[in-house]
């Protein structure tokens, strides 16, 4: 008796004859893809810049890890700095924060620019560089550094020091010191009189330095005059 007849191997048979197929089709099998190395708090390639804008406006608390290094290299730039070492410890007091709203209070405070990820828009001509976000300040944010104070208080120099100033650069001369009118024109005026005598205004000191009259010069109206005649030995 003869040898049996072996018998082809159907399966490999219908593979070679599907990928025959798909190439008269022009289909190609599919090849496997090499993913790209990723370094730990890189944003991946799938990570478009509104979802990292979106991490960037959710509270610090909500985010995972790996969320807030991205927002922190998008924000600061990739790589150890201040400006990111500093937004991170304000995030980390402060987790009910937003990454953006806190790095937007340290550039106002003076920050070193960062390295890279949102930038503010500022005016070129802007010597200052001044951000044109304002700063929102909420009770209870703790903050490590406080903000520099543009409050400059306001020198008022009042009508009696204009007077006394005047009357002292020239002794003997009369000056005006005030101008009453209505029904208690007189009273007013006579009252500054002994003010200015007296130096119950500081700006006369010392008493007697100074002569006052008053005179009504119109109908109702009281004009008080003053003179430096120099304080008694």
């Amino acid at each position: 008796m003869g040898a049996e007849p072996a018998w082809p191997d159907w399966g490999e048979f219908i593979t070679q004859d599907r990928e025959h197929i798909n190439q008269l089709r022009g289909l190609r099998s599919p090849q496997p893809t090499q993913q790209p190395t990723q370094r730990m708090g890189e944003p991946t390639m799938e990570t478009t810049e509104t979802e990292l804008a979106e991490m960037a406006a959710t509270p610090w608390r909500d985010l995972y890890a790996g969320q807030q290094r991205m927002v922190l290299a998008h924000l600061c730039g990739h790589g150890r700095s201040n400006a990111r070492t500093a937004l991170r410890d304000a995030l980390n007091m402060n987790p009910s924060r937003t990454a953006m709203e806190l790095w937007e209070i340290q550039q106002a405070a003076g920050a070193g620019p960062s390295t890279g990820g949102h930038q503010p828009d500022t005016d070129d001509d802007d010597a200052t560089g001044a951000p044109t976000t304002p700063v929102r300040w909420e009770p209870g944010m703790l903050v490590k550094k406080l903000p520099e104070d543009l409050h400059h208080a306001r020198v008022v120099i009042s009508d009696a020091q204009k007077t006394a100033r005047a009357a002292h650069e020239h002794p003997g001369r009369w000056v005006v010191y005030g101008v009453s009118d209505g029904e208690h024109a007189r009273r007013i005026a006579l009252e500054k009189v002994r003010r200015v005598v007296r130096a119950k205004t500081s700006a006369f000191a010392p008493a007697a330095s100074f002569e006052a009259q008053a005179r009504e010069v119109e109908p109702g109206r009281y004009v008080v005059f003053c003179r430096y005649v120099g304080a008694e030995q």
